[in-house]
């Protein structure tokens, strides 16, 4: 329900892109119905467009409507500036299924 719900929403004036996040860092690029069948089947979501002015604090309250929040990271680069994106990472797949189907066609 989050990404459906959240999809395109603006934080600090960016709209957010979500996605549920793939296992695997060498995953390549599947076929739609696959992403869709082998994606919500996750406790991660990657949640990109994140505006810079945005907080740990803004996505957490964000997300928390759809679930408990196992981890929220938000990757910086050397010079603490976070890079955009983050992850969110919820202790069921439902609740991650949940936050997915709320954001995935909202822009």
């Amino acid at each position: 329900k989050a990404i459906a719900n959240l999809q395109g929403v603006k934080l600090n004036g960016h709209p957010l892109t979500l996605e549920m996040s793939a296992k695997g860092a060498g995953e390549s690029e599947q076929p739609e119905e696959k992403k869709k069948k082998k994606g919500l089947c996750s406790t991660k979501m990657i949640v990109r467009n994140v505006a810079f002015e945005a907080t740990k604090k803004d996505l957490a309250q964000l997300f928390k409507p759809f679930g408990q929040i196992k981890s929220l990271r938000i990757p910086r680069k050397f010079d603490g500036a976070h890079r955009g994106f983050a992850f969110v990472e919820f202790v069921t797949k439902q609740e991650a299924a949940n936050a997915y189907e709320a954001a995935k066609n909202t822009h």
